[in-house]
């Protein structure tokens, strides 16, 4: 058994403050993980064009007055990890970027219009509106 800490404290204290930051640059957060040692967040992009990540980290660390630790590294799937030292002991929040894909409102578009025109093609001669 590991020893009480902080975890979920700071956990639900910055949490609500940290999501309506990044829904104002472009990103969805998850929470992910034990928050055992830490607390591990997920940025999903939301935006069609979000801030960048190391934009985002830079504007939490101002904020906040938290400070970096290392480098960036990139995991699996393409995810950008930040870890960064809260101001009160050993808590690191660790903060996970998906990547985000280039023109993803112009695919969403075509995808969306691909499948409007997939559904009406199978409704038998029939438009958009249902009518023959």
């Amino acid at each position: 058994m590991q020893a009480a800490n902080n975890a979920p404290i700071y956990a639900a204290c910055l949490y609500p403050e940290l999501s309506e930051f990044m829904r104002t640059k472009g990103w969805a957060l998850a929470v992910h993980g034990s928050l055992a040692r830490d607390f591990d967040l997920v940025a999903v992009p939301w935006h069609p064009d979000p801030v960048a990540p190391e934009k985002c980290v830079e504007g939490i660390c101002h904020y906040w007055a938290f400070k970096t630790v290392g480098e960036p590294e990139t995991r699996l799937h393409g995810r950008l990890i930040y870890t960064i030292a809260l101001k009160f002991g050993e808590c690191f929040l660790d903060l996970s970027f998906m990547p985000t894909i280039p023109n993803a409102k112009s695919q969403a578009t075509d995808a969306a219009l691909s499948r409007q025109v997939a559904c009406t093609d199978g409704l038998a001669g029939t438009t958009t509106e249902g009518t023959k």
